[in-house]
């Protein structure tokens, strides 16, 4: 079981856990979602099962239209790939 978790993405983490897909955003291969309760578990198990440094892969910024935190996370936007 563990092993099936780990294979899957972070994008089909966060879908399966509930984030709505609307409210994914991308630039190139980057993957953008708020910062939520939901969104922050999700983050944290998938950068810790996966030995990553959560600021370093998946960083905070400050959305410019919403003034909503969100996260950047490098590389994570499947459709992209």
């Amino acid at each position: 079981m563990m092993q099936e978790i780990k294979n899957k993405t972070l994008m089909q983490r966060l879908l399966e856990a509930g984030y709505p897909r609307d409210q994914m955003f991308n630039h190139e291969s980057d993957l953008y979602v708020f910062v939520t309760p939901l969104t922050k578990r999700v983050v944290e198990e998938w950068c810790k099962e996966n030995k990553f440094d959560r600021r370093w892969m998946c960083p905070i910024f400050t959305d410019q239209i919403t003034g909503q935190p969100m996260y950047d996370c490098a590389f994570q936007y499947d459709i992209w790939w």
